[in-house]
């Protein structure tokens, strides 16, 4: 079966009309594909705004905790200093006496500092 003239053009115009539609196939698939790359882009700003966000409020809370950290470090050593001053045991004692701390009497040097430091909160 030999092709006649027409159905060659027949062949060649289907030839073509499928490779149009196949661009319009690519062309849509492409135009899809852009608008996913958009929406990721969009979402990947979002995210990268809300850790810009959280990682602030992080470091917020971290200069707090540390001056939280620095004063009660400062009222600790205060407190040491303090009791301290009292170099031996039987000044300790006389301190723990006029405090009215109980047992003070059957307490060693260190257990005496710390009751006393717990007793004034200063």
């Amino acid at each position: 079966m030999a092709q006649t003239k027409t159905d060659r053009k027949k062949t060649v115009v289907k030839k073509e009309g499928q490779k149009k539609s196949g661009e319009k196939k690519a062309k849509k698939a492409l135009t899809v594909a852009e608008k996913s790359v958009q929406a990721a882009e969009k979402a990947v700003r979002k995210s990268s705004k809300k850790l810009r966000e959280k990682a602030a409020e992080l470091s917020k809370q971290t200069e707090k905790l540390a001056a939280k950290q620095a004063k009660a470090a400062r009222r600790l050593a205060k407190e040491t200093a303090k009791a301290s001053t009292a170099t031996n045991l039987i000044e300790l004692r006389e301190m723990a006496k006029t405090q009215r701390i109980v047992g003070y009497s059957r307490m060693n040097k260190s257990a005496l500092i710390a009751a006393l430091n717990s007793s004034n909160p200063a």
